[in-house]
């Protein structure tokens, strides 16, 4: 075989395992085709047992280690890269006693959902608002009290949730009065009572 071609399979399947690495373990078809993957490929790699079919364009690479957050990451992927958010990162986080009822993610475009129990808000994300978790994106301490001081919890909820990532430190004051600067009034005067409330 043509070393060009051997070459060409190894950066794809290299690429492939890179992009399932950050996903724990998970890729589309769209993912695997930018790759180079075929149609016939893709089939012939699940019918080896190489990949696994988790839904109609899902897969997984087999055998890959399961944890107690891939279902987290599998959504993520098949909303196109969205970033767990608000009441969920904070759930993540281990801020607060929020315990959503739904998986909250934030999408800069518009997404397709196929479950009733995924909040999607529409936002655009700096790099500096997102960390990765070793499988999905999830919004940084800073940028999640922000997005939760712009909706709807309580602000005695907020309170504990500052209070709590100023406890470990994931916060630190400074940070979250600067970070805090020139979003609306609101949030503002939220993330300053939260503020007073644990001085």
């Amino acid at each position: 075989m043509d070393d060009g071609v051997v070459r060409h399979r190894e950066d794809r399947e290299r690429g492939l395992y890179e992009r399932a690495l950050e996903q724990a373990g998970y890729f589309t078809a769209g993912q695997a085709r930018m790759l180079g993957f075929s149609p016939g490929e893709i089939s012939g790699a699940v019918g080896a047992g190489g990949w696994e079919r988790v839904d109609r364009d899902l897969f997984r690479l087999s055998p890959w280690p399961h944890t107690d957050l891939e279902d987290v990451a599998r959504q993520c992927v098949q909303l196109q890269g969205a970033v767990v958010s608000h009441q969920s990162a904070a759930e993540l986080y281990g801020l607060g006693h929020l315990h959503p009822q739904f998986l909250h993610v934030t999408a800069s475009a518009p997404v397709h959902v196929r479950t009733e129990r995924v909040a999607v808000h529409r936002a655009e994300l700096l790099p500096a608002d997102r960390e990765h978790t070793g499988a999905f994106l999830i919004t940084t301490p800073l940028r999640t009290v922000l997005d939760l001081a712009d909706g709807g919890i309580s602000q005695w909820v907020l309170d504990e949730v500052v209070g709590d990532a100023l406890a470990i430190g994931r916060l630190d004051r400074a940070g979250l009065e600067a970070g805090s600067v020139g979003r609306s009034v609101r949030v503002e005067r939220r993330v300053g009572r939260a503020l007073a409330a644990g001085a």
